[in-house]
């Protein structure tokens, strides 16, 4: 059975950021925010199968959609301008970390003797190679990775000593410990992830587009079914994992470090089992932000897209990708902070966030070929205003950067 393209969308949220966000959380607050991960993930699926529909029942990218409704010069220079900057410069700017984290988890697997350049080269090659491939044999090489991944982080979560009834009280009981808001904010602003919006609308609609549209949907719901809760629980594996060492005074200052911390716990194993786990997280990050930037973009200003397979090679679609997976290795390579790209990405972020969320609840209601129920509709009015706040949120953070 075809589960869709839900595995890109767990391939996106689960890389190198995701990895420390959630090993810190576990390190500073223990297993207390793990109801923050259930509710982020139960958010995405209600948000990401509203954007699947824009791809499958409406037959529309929403680079597309935005095209439509961006009618007069004024709207088109606003979106256009918000959408490149939040989906390239974002992209570009995480595709270095994305590069990075593969990078340190090769390093962390084989030691430091390999020189660290050459593996971020290595690993830029290896993501501009799998985004040459057509989309369903794209998606079928993320789904093995995902698995990969899933079953490594998951694998060094039983090795810990894990607390389980803290576990289930930290994932039944919501409370926001003293000094964990932000924290909070990170752990489902690293889940529900703009540029994901559009390279699942893209992907769907590339994916189903020969299957009757309503079979299709439920489908790709049931394909978001087993991959999301897969990345929810990649998540808490490595929040769970930190958390056995909350207390101890120790927190990482880099992701490779999170495995040497968590030796003492999980023995010589922790080293290759989280090495490649972020190997796998970096790499599969490190393919979906081009493809989420190039797609977005195409349908924006209306490339073609005669690959009947769903991968467009028009000229610009690979310069888009390319010049993402180039970027981040220029700065990877150079051994610079992004700082400033990052910045201006997340500024833009903060803005397109839930203006494409509202836009997504919008283009739900507008379409006619499902009747959506009005409390799944309600839902992702809820998880809308989530997206504000965290817009906001992202917003604060970046003036205290200027």
């Amino acid at each position: 059975m075809r589960l869709g393209t839900s595995s890109l969308v767990v391939a996106a949220f689960v890389g190198p950021g995701t990895v420390l966000t959630c090993a810190s959380a576990g390190l500073r607050f223990g297993y207390a925010l793990g109801w923050v991960l259930l509710f982020s993930v139960a958010s995405v699926f209600v948000l990401q199968s509203l954007t699947a529909g824009t791809g499958i029942l409406a037959r529309k990218g929403l680079g597309e959609a935005l095209r439509e409704v961006a009618v007069t010069p004024w709207r088109r220079g606003v979106l256009f301008g918000l959408v490149v900057l939040g989906l390239w410069a974002g992209c570009a700017a995480f595709e270095a970390g994305n590069l990075a984290g593969a990078a340190a988890g090769v390093q962390t697997v084989l030691g430091s003797g390999v020189e660290h350049r050459w593996v971020v080269a290595g690993m830029a090659g290896v993501a501009a190679l799998l985004l040459t491939l057509r989309l369903q044999a794209l998606t079928r090489i993320l789904t093995a990775l995902v698995a990969l991944m899933g079953f490594l982080f998951v694998a060094t979560l039983f090795i810990a000593p894990v607390d389980w009834p803290a576990v289930l009280d930290g994932l039944l009981t919501p409370r926001v410990p003293e000094g964990s808001l932000v924290t909070v904010v990170a752990l489902i602003g690293t889940t529900i992830v703009t540029y994901n919006l559009f390279l699942h609308a893209s992907a769907t609609k590339a994916y189903w587009r020969d299957e009757v549209p309503v079979r299709a949907w439920r489908r790709e719901l049931v394909g978001m079914a087993v991959f999301l809760p897969v990345g929810g629980l990649i998540s808490f594996a490595i929040l769970a994992a930190g958390a056995t060492l909350h207390g101890q005074g120790a927190e990482p200052a880099t992701v490779p470090a999170f495995a040497v911390l968590l030796e003492p716990v999980a023995g010589p194993a922790a080293r290759y089992l989280f090495g490649l786990g972020l190997f796998a997280a970096g790499i599969t990050s490190a393919v979906t932000a081009p493809l989420a930037a190039a797609s977005g973009i195409r349908e924006l200003f209306g490339w073609r897209d005669p690959d009947s397979g769903g991968r467009g090679d028009a000229p610009g679609f690979r310069l888009v990708w390319a010049s993402v997976v180039l970027t981040g290795l220029v700065f990877g390579l150079a051994g610079l902070s992004p700082l400033t790209i990052i910045v201006a990405a997340q500024a833009a972020n903060g803005l397109l966030l839930p203006l494409i969320a509202a836009f997504v609840l919008y283009l739900a209601f507008r379409q006619r070929t499902l009747a959506l129920p009005r409390w799944y509709l309600a839902a992702g009015g809820i998880v809308m205003l989530v997206c504000a706040v965290l817009g906001a949120r992202t917003l604060a953070w970046v003036w205290t950067h200027l």
